[in-house]
């Protein structure tokens, strides 16, 4: 290898570990507010009318708590990945100012999704929970303790394993 190729890849791994540090810091930036301790109470009932509180669906196990929005550019990546992940584990999702209750449930049904979702026309909810930026994805343990953090864009691999290693 000549020693200009080593210098260019030596670049290329300096600007990489840069940018890991930097998309980090950010993103616990981003995530600052979301409680870790006590949680906020989350309670009321999803677009298609079912009572919901997040405290007893903790007690049955891990629960992913979705934040988006119909206007998130990145809500549209990573909701397709949270309706299927659905299928087979507990999932509530929040819709941070995105409209009427009707608006909202038709965005769902014209998507295809089927996720259970509290409608948050004011940002209010989201506010208590210390929500920023959308997408934000909580996972909660059994214990209703916040397992795992997540701002922007994932996958649903990734998903999957913060899932299967909380409880």
């Amino acid at each position: 290898m000549s020693r200009k190729w080593l210098a260019t890849l030596r670049q290329g791994a300096v600007f990489l570990v840069l940018l890991t540090v930097l998309v980090t810091a950010v993103g616990l930036y981003q995530q600052r507010d979301i409680p870790r301790g006590r949680l906020p109470p989350l309670m009321g009932k999803t677009l298609g009318g079912d009572a919901v509180d997040l405290v007893t669906l903790t007690d049955r196990g891990p629960v992913l708590l979705y934040f988006w929005a119909t206007w998130c550019g990145y809500c549209r990546i990573v909701s397709p990945m949270v309706d299927e992940l659905a299928a087979d584990h507990q999932v509530l999702t929040v819709a941070l100012q995105s409209g009427s209750d009707t608006e909202v449930a038709d965005y769902l049904t014209d998507k295809g999704w089927s996720l259970p979702t509290l409608n948050d026309p004011s940002g209010a909810l989201s506010g208590t929970w210390g929500v920023r930026v959308t997408p934000t994805l909580v996972i909660l343990n059994s214990a209703g303790e916040v397992a795992w953090v997540t701002s922007g864009t994932t996958s649903k691999w990734g998903l999957q394993l913060r899932l299967a290693l909380t409880n």
